[in-house]
């Protein structure tokens, strides 16, 4: 039997949650189908170092700024249309706007909108997101978060449907990094982006210093534009020897991180599915969050994490005394850890759900 051409639009393939979950993906959608993977950015040759050379021969970059687009629409249309795929998949909004106007020229393309946010990040996001929920066959969500946030926001003329975002099975076994009040390791794992909230976390290491508590905190992610204030704001406070900068990380290394730290701590103002603390949460790691998008459908208070509420000044200070709560007590840290791992022990990974999806087309 012929194989389905499936294209799989992105911005770039560089590290991100929709970027890694794809990569999780593509040794078995290659398997199942003629693959072309079109980035609207760069390939990270790192990222993409787990792949075959027969994987990678199906990346192609077309790296341009948007506002280029309308001089190299041609060009990415015709990459397009010599591929002539059954299938097109459409993830983040540059995505969404190529896609929309492909399956104008070509109708007979099973065009899928794939949307990984609660909200909108800017103008352009809101516009072309929009315009491809309304243009697509199918509409997938990587949450029931986003999937409510699609319903309620855009007016979807085909079916919307969940599917798994987890990009590893879970481990046979729950490993966790011991907790000793002598040194209390923190991770943050994202972004560094203002919508993470990142002078809160370096307030909230703050605190429990000044509550003579020996805590440290890594941050791990790609700049957002935020690190420049973050350090300032850490030297005022004097926390430059416990928290500290370690750069971007790559998937298989992020694994590791999980049985080294403590905590995770992550306290956005909004987030979709949350990949890394999903992540976090499978391998039995206490989380420290908001509970906002995706998180507060699969998490729960002082049963598999910690939520803290950021509305106010009072609520923050109350929600950090459950922190101190928990650190101080290993059975509740414990008992949180065990809890985590257990819910998130038998969920079926990304790569799973997406060929489930498409084999029903």
């Amino acid at each position: 039997m012929k194989q389905k051409k499936l294209l799989y639009i992105l911005h770039g393939v560089q590290i991100g949650g929709v970027e890694v979950a794809l990569l999780s993906a593509i040794p078995d959608l290659n398997r199942k189908y003629e693959v072309r993977i079109l980035a609207l950015g760069k390939v990270d040759d790192q990222i993409v170092s787990n792949l075959t050379e027969d994987e990678k021969k199906n990346l192609h970059s077309f790296d341009f700024k948007p506002y280029f687009y309308p001089f190299v629409i041609f060009k990415l249309l015709r990459f397009i249309s010599d591929f002539n795929p059954d299938i097109m998949i459409c993830s983040l909004w540059r995505a969404s706007l190529i896609g929309t106007i492909a399956k104008q020229v070509h109708k007979k393309i099973y065009f899928i909108s794939f949307i990984h946010n609660s909200g909108f990040f800017h103008y352009f996001d809101r516009l072309f997101s929009t315009l491809a929920i309304s243009k697509a066959d199918k509409v997938l969500t990587d949450s029931v978060a986003t999937f409510n946030f699609v319903l309620s926001n855009s007016k979807p003329q085909a079916p919307v449907q969940v599917i798994s975002f987890y990009t590893n099975a879970s481990p046979d076994q729950r490993e966790i990094a011991s907790l000793d009040t002598k040194e209390v390791r923190f991770l943050f794992l994202g972004r560094l982006n203002r919508v993470k909230n990142l002078t809160l976390t370096v307030d909230t290491i703050a605190y429990l210093r000044s509550r003579n508590m020996n805590v440290t905190l890594d941050i791990y992610g790609k700049d957002d534009g935020e690190r420049h204030s973050l350090e300032k704001q850490i030297e005022t406070l004097n926390l430059s020897s416990f928290i500290r900068f370690k750069g971007e990380i790559h998937a298989a290394e992020k694994l590791k991180l999980f049985k080294q730290y403590n905590f995770l701590i992550q306290l956005s103002s909004r987030e979709g599915m949350a990949m890394s603390v999903a992540e976090a949460m499978q391998n039995g790691m206490v989380c420290i969050v908001t509970p906002v998008g995706e998180i507060s459908n699969y998490a729960r208070d002082m049963e598999t994490a910690i939520f803290i509420d950021v509305s106010s000044k009072e609520k923050w200070r109350q929600s950090l005394d459950k922190i101190e709560a928990v650190i101080n007590d290993e059975v509740i840290y414990n008992r949180i850890s065990n809890n985590s791992y257990e819910k998130f022990r038998n969920v079926k990974t990304y790569s799973d759900s997406l060929i489930e999806e498409l084999e029903t087309l």
